[in-house]
């Protein structure tokens, strides 16, 4: 259980926030996907850490990402006229090409150039990978990219999506972290995914979900942040070990049989009681898109919007949406639309931000304690000068971090297992 001031440390971020300040130079954030961004569009709004900024795409491809005021008098650049290379403000005409730079300031004379040239704009590098579009809002230096095993997978082989979420960032990370839930929330999903590994890979681990409720955790730190493993034990005896990887601070990936396979939650803080979850699966094996059997298994009612994937219907005063008539006929929690609606309903469903002091944790959410452990250590790290996950662990490099679904022998030593699967993938 956290005291108040730890709730308080952990959860916000806009500011002057402690975390806020270690989220901008810790980590690249990842704010849109790339279909959110086209030449000649307006300008995408975007909020992140209690900031506001515009992103645009350039006919060459490049993005351009500057805070959302226009340097002359603050109006709002999200306004502005899309020329291509340039984002013209509406009010005065300056433009702010993709590079940063002012290009023209119409309402100065003379010598209109030099007075440009000496006009600050605060622009922030942005790189795109594994399907998502990444920021560095950090300052100098900036950080090196980081190497994610689903960067290097051929196109076609990662499927994303992005969801508002109208509750804290923490409440995302802790969720998808949260092995325990997936019997039950999701238990009416359950099946079609079985049905699926059954298909694609003759396996019935996801059938396990539904009779061992409550795994039993173990967790390793890694130099990106820990490994939670869940171990269930099977009918036969034998252990199913699920090792999700917690990439701090907010980035996880859970495991789907077989090793190479996995679904991605990324909960990136908007403000202090909102975020964005980016929810998509990834594959060594095979090309994944929206007609994929993994895909379809999520959805019951055809509806594929990328960019708005799983929308709350109705606020608390609605029970968000829930369909009790639904419910009467046999699905688990009402919500009928997609797997990720339940996780959506659930997180919020517990205010915009969590009074943690009042949890009473149980055996399973040992990955959820360490995890703020992890989180609180880190900011001790930072203001004692140090990097957020010191000391690191040189039994791993970030390329280990592949999560792993695999079956284990009894009483085997689950490391073993994971490192047999990565030996041989």
């Amino acid at each position: 259980m956290l005291t108040r001031e730890q709730n308080e440390a952990l959860t916000r971020v806009e500011g002057e926030a402690p975390m806020g300040r270690l989220m901008r130079k810790w980590a690249w954030i990842p704010f849109a996907i790339p279909s959110q961004i086209k030449v000649g569009e307006a300008p995408l709004k975007v909020r992140l850490l209690g900031e506001d900024f515009v992103a645009w795409r350039a006919p060459d491809g490049r993005i351009g990402f500057i805070d959302r005021d226009c340097p002359h008098r603050g109006a709002s650049m999200a306004l502005a006229r899309n020329e291509g290379c340039v984002l013209r403000c509406i009010f005065h005409g300056w433009t702010v090409d993709v590079s940063g730079k002012v290009v023209e300031a119409l309402t100065h004379q003379p010598d209109p150039e030099a007075f440009a040239a000496r006009v600050k704009v605060n622009h922030y590098p942005v790189r795109e990978a594994g399907g998502l579009v990444w920021v560095w809002l950090g300052g100098e230096p900036v950080a090196e990219f980081p190497k994610l095993p689903f960067f290097e997978l051929p196109e076609g082989h990662v499927w994303m999506t992005v969801t508002k979420a109208a509750c804290n960032w923490l409440q995302g990370v802790e969720a998808s972290l949260d092995s325990a839930h997936v019997g039950t929330l999701h238990k009416s999903w359950v099946p079609r995914q079985t049905e699926f590994d059954i298909r694609a890979y003759g396996s019935t681990r996801k059938a396990n979900f539904l009779q061992a409720l409550a795994p039993r955790y173990e967790v390793d730190r890694t130099p990106w942040g820990m490994s939670a493993i869940a171990l269930r034990e099977m009918p036969d005896g034998s252990n199913h070990l699920r090792a999700t990887q917690y990439v701090a601070p907010y980035i996880n990936m859970v495991p789907r049989a077989p090793y190479g396979n996995g679904s991605l939650f990324i909960a990136v803080p908007v403000d202090d009681e909102n975020h964005l979850l980016f929810f998509g699966f990834f594959s060594r094996q095979d090309q994944i898109g929206l007609d994929t059997p993994r895909v379809a298994a999520m959805v019951t009612n055809g509806r594929f919007v990328l960019e708005d994937y799983a929308p709350v219907k109705a606020g608390r005063e609605d029970n968000y949406g829930q369909d009790r008539e639904l419910m009467a006929q046999g699905h688990h929690s009402g919500f009928g639309e997609n797997l990720l609606v339940e996780d959506m309903v659930t997180q919020i469903s517990m205010g915009p931000i969590r009074d943690r002091t009042r949890d009473h944790l149980s055996s399973s959410d040992v990955a959820i304690v360490q995890a703020r452990l992890l989180l609180l250590q880190a900011l001790r790290n930072d203001a004692e000068g140090r990097h957020p996950l010191a000391p690191a662990d040189p039994r791993y490099l970030m390329e280990d971090a592949m999560p792993v679904d695999a079956l284990a022998p009894p009483d085997s030593e689950w490391r073993k297992v994971l490192a047999g699967q990565r030996q041989t993938a």
